[in-house]
């Protein structure tokens, strides 16, 4: 077989692999009485319903064109950041109305060993918080969220 063509397989092959092992998951997102959102892990990541919980090591929120607005950083914090799913996480952070946001953050599954890739998922979700004619706000995720004018 021609050595181009084993290079080139196997970089798609590597691309694959790679694309497989960082894939994003996206965190639940409801808007509280507050007005503030609730950003937590979905349902479904307890599929067994064992109440375990998750190590959460870093929190951001990002705004296209400006940047990073906040962080925090637990991965070297001596009281670890616990939470379950469905569990609001705290985002010290006051969002504002009609600013897209990217937000994320990193957990593991608490419990297991941290080296294990399996258990380690970065979170991410675009959102958008509107304030509509009538008074009331409104949250918009993903696309809708980036392509509301």
């Amino acid at each position: 077989m021609n050595k181009n063509l084993l290079r080139g397989l196997l970089l798609i092959f590597l691309v694959i692999l790679i694309n497989g092992c960082i894939r994003g998951y996206t965190p639940d997102i409801v808007l509280k009485k507050d007005g503030q959102p609730c950003i937590s892990i979905p349902t479904d990541e307890d599929f067994f319903l064992r109440k375990k919980e998750f190590d959460i090591s870093y929190l951001y929120v990002f705004q296209a064109g400006v940047g990073e607005l906040w962080n925090k950083d637990y991965s070297d914090s001596e009281k670890p950041y616990y939470v379950k799913n469905q569990q609001c996480l705290y985002f010290n952070y006051r969002f504002q109305t009609n600013i897209s946001y990217s937000i994320g953050f990193f957990s593991t599954e608490k419990g297991n060993d941290e080296a294990q890739k399996s258990t380690n998922k970065n979170w991410t979700r675009y959102m958008r918080i509107i304030k509509k004619p009538d008074g009331t706000l409104q949250l918009l995720l993903d696309a809708e969220a980036r392509d509301y004018s």
